[in-house]
């Protein structure tokens, strides 16, 4: 079952016909002896009088449980940014037992829904975190820290260049980002693995409104931009998933651009 399911809680649903109990108050105690790897003791199954709780309610239940506590570790980690290192180990004691093979591919799937609205046909209501209707960067944010990480902490760093294939040779201007002939070239990059990229034309999130992408197992990613001017405002927010974020300015100079305005001439 897919793991966006699981933290959405969908799998929640489910509901077991084949032994309807009814619940007593004082029929709830803590199983005994059937410590689940992988999990805290403080989130093992408990068990109704007569019948153990379903397998499938059960993990529901412990995912739900786990997400719900890297939220709130989330929120503490804003409250009280003095104390890092008691929110990491905190962080780390209720992480579930997922492959971290699973979170390129729940993050890769947010990169195709990113920016998407209700009704709209790439709009993944497992991906709305924060349920306003539309997939931003915040749900991207709560995503990342509720995933397995794919690297230990370490300083945030990101580089950025164009792509060989696209890169102008010989005597060119030079520029602050990149140069290019190509009206679409390639922008590919190097940060922490498993961060998210979003990327815009501008320093606020109101402007980082173009495509994200995220950075395989190895910190690589790259992305096609379309240029409509001679000097190309290109901006890249990198956030990862311990919280840290970094913005990089990356003017792109296309060199072809008075060539293909004289062929393609603006209406006005």
């Amino acid at each position: 079952m897919r793991l966006v399911a699981e933290l959405h809680g969908s799998i929640c649903q489910e509901t077991d016909h084949a032994n309807p109990i009814e619940r007593k108050s004082s029929a709830v105690s803590e199983t005994k002896g059937h410590h689940v790897p992988g999990i805290p003791r403080t989130l093992q199954p408990l068990t109704w009088e007569g019948s153990p709780m379903s397998t499938t309610r059960l993990r529901c239940r412990l995912v739900l449980e786990v997400l719900e506590e890297r939220l709130a570790l989330s929120a503490a980690h804003a409250a009280s940014p003095t104390a890092p290192a008691q929110v990491e180990s905190q962080r780390s004691a209720a992480a579930p037992n997922i492959p971290a093979g699973d979170t390129l591919t729940v993050l890769n799937e947010f990169v195709q829904a990113y920016l998407s609205r209700v009704g709209q046909p790439n709009y993944n209501p497992a991906l709305d975190l924060n349920h306003n209707g539309q997939i931003g960067q915040d749900d991207g944010r709560l995503l990342l820290h509720a995933l397995p990480p794919l690297s230990r902490k370490v300083p945030l760093n990101l580089v950025v260049r164009i792509a060989p294939q696209d890169k102008a040779r010989g005597s060119v201007p030079t520029n602050l980002g990149g140069v290019t002939y190509h009206m679409d070239p390639t922008v590919e990059g190097h940060t922490t693995p498993g961060a998210l990229i979003f990327t815009g034309s501008g320093v606020t999130d109101l402007k980082l409104d173009g495509p994200a992408v995220v950075a395989d197992a190895q910190g690589n990613f790259s992305l096609k931009v379309k240029l409509s001017n001679g000097i190309n405002q290109f901006d890249l927010e990198v956030v990862d998933a311990y919280g840290q974020q970094t913005l990089r300015a990356f003017p792109i100079l296309w060199l072809g651009f008075s060539s293909y305005e004289a062929a393609h001439p603006r209406k006005t």
